[in-house]
């Protein structure tokens, strides 16, 4: 994988106005800049673009302080592809969203060709496949980070065969070998259970001849039991019948008492209308008989019917005549107190009108007043609404002045932390990147700190000048402002005393010329009350006075044909009877006869049926007895139905035992088939677990890969010393008491002869750290499937002495030409003319970091 192109937007320190950083036509470079200013942010954004991770484990830490949106979009080229990755992250509230897309550069169409999976993850899957390494893998082989050239050397064999394992990712082995413990223990556990599971089995199949003797028995018992049980219930069934047969006559019997009482309540219903009839036809009779003497009281009763009508009428036509005299007497009535009512009001509106008359000239005097007085309030307004607008102008610029302070005290405080971790730390190693810094390095850094306290100091004491003389000018326009609004709170009283009096003056002049109407009016309702007023309602008075005197009316005489109507009201009833008497009397001389021959049947049918339930009686008479001999039967019935249930339950229970102990046998046949597997299972997992322990497979594994690390190593080795070292991997060395032990040692070759590894120092010993760290890298990505192209070198320059730094830089361009890209970051400025390309980084106070390719 080689880099292409780099874009950053709101990631780390860098914002989203940064350009994108373009590797064409890179080699060797070097990555230069201040500790923090954004350096290791470079390669960060690659390793989130192609795997989403980072030095930080959360996404939302990567993201630039204050935005909601980040992205990474990085291109590189691989086989000769070159493709496409773009990564972001979005916060919304408390929600979170994360986006990636992979493309593919296509010069049949001169543009990109999405490959996109559905889901993130598979998006990722589908990035590891492509590059054939994932995040582990790239770190530890193509990012050679600080202090990590001797990681492998300086070591102890014992810990070297360790960090070799780990390359080689043998720990999955011992995985492997822990799996097939586990299962073998599990597999040995199941052969216990099985082998107690035929115990079982064979206890239970040596009891088969006394099942077989209890079938017999138990058949023999249920046959017999059957043949008890059947009997009985036929006994049963025989009695059942006979006390249905009598059950049935019992309910006949219920039937019939239920319809002999309705009979007699028939029979006494018809007998009581017969006495009804009678007695109906009795009084008609009676009746009859007062027939002359009822017809001299009704003529009586129709003479007076008619002298109470007359009377009557003549008081209906005198009721509306009588009314409307007394609506025109109260409409005289009220016409007079009219023309009172309007007089009172006449008069005081006349004496209204001539007081307010008197108050014209005072009114004007008001009124001039009031206006100076407003002309005065209404400036002293303007001006007061003008400080307000400065209060609120003054309270913005001192937020803004008391932010600008807190971010001051801010980048002071963090700042002194910074400047404290760099004084009292004894080894010489940044604070804030945790690069290792010479001494030159820390005192320049430490004078940074010290002049940017400087200017934090000066920029927050002209703030709290600043703040102060706002305060000053606050205080001041407050204290005015309290004064002005005790004067005007007198405007709005102000205002509508002027309303109201300009009102008096306009209701004033308004006023004299109703005087003179006033006066007019009052005159006039005085000549009318002194003469005649509402002439038609005299007139209509009189002519409803003439009417009534035409209509004479006698109250006594009406109310006695009242009273005689009254007292014969009873007779017109009884002259009504007595026309019906006679149609009634021939008809009820019917009914009486009819009802008279019901009666007769009535009392013949309730005889029968008496006699039919005496004979009812006698029959049902034994069902008691009857029953208690079914209930007895169904007892020993039920006593039979026991019996062979037990005696059946014995025989299946036999036949089951005979079955099960069948299915035993061709279940042991089959246990002791499984038991032979699962013996012949735990050997085999016990056998794959030495084979992945470490004197099996990783040991192979091991002694494999050895001979490709020394190839690789002597290969860049003979580069970086003209051929004269060479370096060679023991693994076994030779005991002084005869034998040999495993190990993993290290012997280099020169001139000289060969010597190991921890004899040599200084340059020959860098060149053989960085021969196999290289070596080590190549050997992980040839693991991984994947071409080690690019390297990326964070050796930390500041560690070494000038000879160190040399032969560092001599190493570097040696093996230069084994990669397409190697890039070297370091924040020591005196080291980058050592480079032909160099991508210089720096850090602006609220621009965060950007990049100068050079």
């Amino acid at each position: 994988m080689i880099p292409y192109k780099l874009r950053l937007q709101n990631f780390l320190s860098y914002r989203d106005d940064v350009p994108p950083l373009d590797f064409t036509g890179m080699h060797l470079v070097c990555l230069v800049g201040g500790n923090g200013h954004g350096k290791s942010a470079l390669l960060d954004g690659i390793t989130w673009a192609l795997w989403g991770r980072a030095r930080t484990t959360s996404d939302d830490e990567l993201m630039h302080v204050g935005c909601d949106e980040m992205q990474v979009e990085f291109e590189f080229v691989l086989n000769g592809q070159r493709y496409n990755v773009v990564r972001k992250r979005l916060k919304r509230g408390r929600s979170r969203r994360s986006e990636l897309e992979l493309a593919v550069w296509d010069e049949a169409s001169g543009g990109w060709q999405a490959l996109s999976e559905p889901s993130i993850r598979a998006t990722q899957a589908r990035i590891n496949r492509i590059l054939r390494m994932d995040y582990e893998t790239f770190v530890n082989s193509a990012f050679l980070k600080q202090g990590e050239a001797d990681a492998f050397t300086s070591k102890s064999p014992a810990e070297r065969k360790d960090i070799l394992a780990s390359i080689l990712n043998l720990s999955q082995y011992d995985a492997y070998a822990e799996k097939a413990k586990e299962l073998a223990k599990e597999a040995e556990s199941e052969v216990q259970f099985l082998k107690a599971r035929l115990d079982e089995i064979d206890e239970e199949l040596a009891r088969r001849p006394q099942y077989e003797e209890a079938l017999q028995a138990a058949t023999l018992a249920e046959s017999q039991a059957n043949a008890r049980r059947l009997e009985a219930d036929k006994a049963v069934a025989e009695l059942r019948l006979a006390v249905r047969d009598l059950a049935a006559k019992q309910a006949s019997l219920k039937e019939l008492e239920q319809r002999i009482e309705e009979e007699v309540r028939a029979l006494e219903e018809t007998r009581r209308a017969i006495s009804a009839t009678q007695a109906d036809l009795q009084a008609v009779r009676e009746l009859l008989a007062q027939r002359e003497d009822i017809a001299e009281m009704y003529r009586r009763l129709q003479a007076a019917q008619d002298e109470e009508r007359r009377w009557a009428d003549v008081l209906e036509a005198r009721r509306p005549l009588e009314e409307e005299q007394r609506r025109l007497e109260q409409a005289l009535r009220e016409a007079r107190a009219q023309i009172e009512r309007e007089l009172a009001v006449a008069r005081k509106t006349l004496a209204d009108l001539q007081k307010r008359m008197t108050a014209i000239p005072h009114l004007q005097s008001r009124a001039a007043d009031l206006q100076k007085a407003m002309a005065e309030l209404e400036a002293l307004e303007q001006a007061h609404n003008e400080r307000r607008e400065r209060v609120v102008a003054l309270k913005a610029e001192q937020e803004r002045l008391a932010q600008e302070k807190a971010r001051l005290e801010e980048e002071g405080r963090s700042l002194r932390e910074r400047r404290e971790i760099l004084l009292e730390g004894e080894a010489s190693t940044c604070p804030v990147c945790r690069q290792p810094l010479g001494e030159e390095g820390r005192r320049h850094l430490q004078a940074e700190y010290d002049g940017r306290l400087s200017e934090l100091r000066e920029a927050f004491k002209r703030i709290r000048e600043e703040e102060k003389a706002l305060a000053k000018e606050e205080q001041a326009l407050k204290q005015a402002l309290k004064r002005d609004e005790l004067e005007l709170k007198r405007l709005g009283s102000l205002r509508r005393e002027q309303a109201q009096v300009e009102a008096q003056i306009a209701e004033t002049e308004r006023a004299q010329t109703e005087l003179q109407a006033a006066q007019a009016q009052v005159a006039a309702l005085e000549d009318r009350m002194r003469g005649e007023y509402a002439p038609e309602i005299q007139a209509a008075l009189a002519e409803v006075s003439a009417r009534l005197d035409a209509l004479p009316y006698d109250a006594a005489a009406h109310r006695q044909a009242r009273e005689t109507v009254a007292k014969l009201r009873e007779v017109e009833r009884r002259q009504a009877e007595v026309e019906q008497a006679a149609k009634r009397e021939a008809a009820l001389v019917e009914t009486l006869a009819a009802q008279q021959a019901r009666e007769a049947r009535e009392a013949e049918r309730l005889q029968s049926d008496r006699e039919r339930r005496q004979e009812l009686i006698a029959e049902v008479a034994e069902l008691a007895s009857l029953q208690e001999a079914l209930e007895r039967q169904r007892a020993v019935a039920d006593d039979a139905l026991a019996e062979w249930e037990s005696a059946h339950a014995q025989l299946v229970a036999a036949q089951q035992k005979l079955q099960a102990c069948a299915e035993l046998a061709e279940t042991r046949k089959q246990q002791a088939r499984l038991l032979q597997q699962t013996r012949e299972k735990a050997a085999r997992y016990r056998h794959l677990r030495e084979a992945f322990g470490p004197r099996g497979v990783q040991a192979l594994i091991i002694e494999s890969a050895l001979p490709e690390l020394e190839t690789e190593a002597n290969r860049l080795l003979a580069r970086l010393s003209d051929g004269r070292m060479n370096v060679r991997l023991e693994t076994q060395r030779e005991l002084k008491s005869g034998g040999t032990r495993e190990t993993l040692d290290i012997i280099i070759s020169d001139e000289l002869g060969s010597r190991p590894y921890e004899l040599y120092s200084g340059g020959e010993a860098f060149r053989a750290d960085l021969a196999l760290r290289v070596a080590l890298s190549r050997l992980l990505a040839r693991r991984a499937g994947a071409a080690l192209q690019t390297l990326f070198i964070d050796e930390g320059f500041g560690t070494q002495d000038a000879q160190g730094r040399e032969n560092l830089i001599e190493a570097i361009h040696m093996i230069k030409d084994e990669f397409a890209l190697v890039l070297v970051i370091t924040h020591i400025d005196e080291l980058k003319e050592q480079f032909p390309v160099r991508i210089e980084v720096v850090k602006e106070d609220g621009a965060g970091s950007r990049y100068t390719v050079v």
